[in-house]
């Protein structure tokens, strides 16, 4: 075994910065603004875990979803910081008649089936402004990918990891829903 020698940091005043550039332009393959789950662990909620310990896991560690998993690691769905809002997990407690301590984060998530993703494969020959029309057309923040082949989720392309990468802000809005669109045309 081999003892390591600690070192004083009171004399280092500066953080050391990638030089590497990790810009990335529209027309770069959309590979360089995807999350890799064969490369990167994934960011993981426990279905067990309640919902308010969840939304403050996710504010402390500033990630806007998780993906939910079983005790066998088997993908369940997603949970964002838009389904864990107090309003939304108040109002469900109210609805459940318990506390909202008592929520679980199965209660509030998006289940897998309710989720679209890309294929890998589809990603692998497409470049950054067919992904950002992608999430813009859908309204989506994050897009899961999909190897159909191994029948895995991949990875994960999130609105705001491709803005930092582009170094403009990315525009996400929701799709219409069915009330918006009846009342614009009354």
């Amino acid at each position: 075994m081999r003892n390591l020698e600690l070192f004083s940091t009171a004399s280092i005043d500066h953080l050391m910065w990638s030089q590497k550039d990790y810009s990335a332009n529209l027309d770069s393959p959309a590979l360089s603004i995807f999350t890799d789950f064969d490369h990167n662990q994934p960011m993981v909620i426990d279905s067990s875990a309640s919902a308010v310990d969840t939304a403050d896991i996710m504010v402390k560690t500033h990630a806007f979803m998780r993906l939910v998993v079983d005790k066998s690691n088997r993908f369940l769905g997603i949970i964002t910081q838009y389904e864990l809002s107090h309003s939304k997990m108040m109002k469900l407690a109210t609805k459940n008649s318990c506390n909202i301590n008592d929520l679980q984060v199965t209660e509030l998530m998006v289940p897998r089936d309710a989720l679209m993703a890309l294929d890998y494969h589809q990603v692998a020959t497409a470049n950054v402004s067919d992904v950002v029309r992608a999430l813009q057309e859908n309204g989506l923040h994050h897009m899961l990918v999909i190897d159909h082949e191994l029948h895995h989720i991949r990875g994960l392309i999130a609105a705001n990891d491709v803005a930092r990468k582009l170094n403009v802000p990315i525009d996400i809005h929701q799709p219409p829903s069915f009330s918006q669109i009846f009342k614009a045309t009354r």
